[in-house]
């Protein structure tokens, strides 16, 4: 089990770290799969289930409404 989950943490760090050098602002990184970004992430990542591609959750707008 924390072999697992050594792993999704792994890969969400990688991805965080991909965001930032492609030149998103990372926001906020929680639990084993959330990756907040500002800007258009799918210059950047795949969207999909698979381990190396990420799926839209929610849109909000920092400090503002919708």
């Amino acid at each position: 089990m924390h072999v697992i989950r050594s792993k999704a943490f792994a890969n969400l760090w990688m991805k965080a770290h991909k965001a930032r050098r492609a030149g998103l602002q990372i926001v906020e990184i929680s639990g084993t799969d959330e990756l907040h970004v500002t800007g258009d992430w799918r210059e950047v990542f795949q969207e999909g289930r698979n381990l190396n591609e990420v799926t839209e959750k929610d849109i909000y707008i920092l400090g503002g409404k919708r």
